[in-house]
């Protein structure tokens, strides 16, 4: 089971991050220090009331940013004897064409390395037997990556572009592993991933999503994006480029100032509709939503909700997050049973009383009712 990173409360917010008996009370001084201009004073220079001086510990209101880890995460000793376990039995059942019972060993190999070459490659494989060409290039796209050199996915490949060309424009986002998303609403959130993912998103403190709408056969996705500093607009551009797949537009530039720090931009999504028109209906939401909080690392504290209209809940969620995939965990589970979804805003925030940072958004979800 996954490590929790923080206690999961419905509808009330209560969870406690740390508590007075943890207090490192030399750091905290150090950090009084730090904010009240001390800084780099040695004991000896300081004013002799000092020591009788009250700390006044103000924390900055507003994050600048994040910093970003782009060091390439490790396996512990229990990943590996999992991969190892479920490789193994999704070979066995592979052998025995056994494809579903491979697929599922398969997938839990995934939950801790989703870019698993061995099983990106079988998934592959499986996908092309049974004429699911595009699940095979989504898997084999993977695979390549990780292992570019590999003489075994090259022919393959070569393979499948006899029964199916490669996709120029890909419903999914590369970097982000996920199944294909089946609405544009999923690759809106896959899109935000990938670009908070990358070093030249670390100043965004703000999202908005705008409007995602259906024009000359297309949806196009708007979002504000406020940055702590002026941003590099053509890092952003290019990488939502790269993550849609398709064509991006600068709505309302920043200007050369450097007091301008808003971004209004939109991207497009090609061959998919702004619902899921084969959405599940579901009957009891909270108890649903209350389960799917326990299992993933989301706070849910405030919920909205009004009355059905056509057999569709609106439902509005704030929900706080140490990153933005685990929102989209979240998100992917409820999906099976939305007709449309979207994030409508995420704000860069301190966790109370401390410098650990947190995503606090609003999301907004369609429920599809029986």
């Amino acid at each position: 089971m996954r490590e929790k990173y923080f206690f999961v409360c419905v509808f009330s917010l209560v969870a406690a991050f740390a508590c007075a008996a943890d207090v490192n009370w030399d750091e905290l001084e150090e950090k009084a220090r730090r904010y009240t201009g001390e800084i780099g004073e040695t004991s000896s220079e300081r004013s002799p009331d000092a020591s009788q001086r009250g700390i006044d510990l103000v924390l900055p209101s507003q994050p600048a940013g994040r910093s970003m880890d782009t060091t390439e995460k490790t396996l512990s000793e229990a990943d590996k004897r999992h991969i190892a376990v479920h490789m193994k039995l999704a070979n066995r059942h592979f052998m025995k064409k056994n494809y579903q019972k491979a697929i599922e060993e398969a997938e839990l190999v995934f939950d801790r390395e989703p870019d698993n070459q061995s099983g990106r490659f079988m998934r592959a494989v499986i996908a092309a037997r049974l004429k699911e060409h595009l699940v095979a290039w989504h898997n084999i796209t993977i695979a390549r990556d990780k292992d570019p050199q590999n003489p075994k996915i090259a022919t393959f490949i070569e393979r499948l572009k006899t029964v199916s060309p490669e996709p120029v424009e890909t419903p999914w986002v590369r970097g982000v592993f996920r199944q294909i998303p089946v609405s544009a609403s999923e690759k809106t959130c896959d899109v935000i991933e990938s670009l908070l993912l990358d070093p030249s998103s670390q100043n965004i403190v703000e999202l908005n999503c705008m409007n995602i709408s259906a024009e000359a056969g297309r949806v196009w996705v708007t979002l504000n994006l406020i940055f702590s500093a002026a941003p590099d607009e053509n890092a952003i551009v290019e990488l939502l480029k790269k993550a849609s797949s398709a064509e991006v537009e600068l709505v309302s530039p920043a200007s050369s100032s450097a007091e301008k720090k808003t971004l209004d931009i939109k991207f497009a999504i090609n061959g998919m509709s702004v619902e899921n028109a084969s959405a599940r209906p579901i009957s009891d939401i909270r108890e649903f939503v209350k389960s799917l909080s326990e299992e993933i690392d989301v706070a849910i504290s405030d919920t909205e909700e009004r009355e059905p209209e056509n057999k569709l809940l609106e439902t509005v969620y704030e929900i706080s997050v140490r990153d933005f995939k685990t929102l989209n965990d979240f998100l992917r589970k409820v999906s099976p049973y939305a007709r449309t979804f979207k994030v409508q805003s995420l704000r860069l925030a301190y966790i109370a009383g401390s410098q650990n940072l947190i995503w606090k958004s609003k999301v907004q979800v369609f429920y599809q009712l029986p």
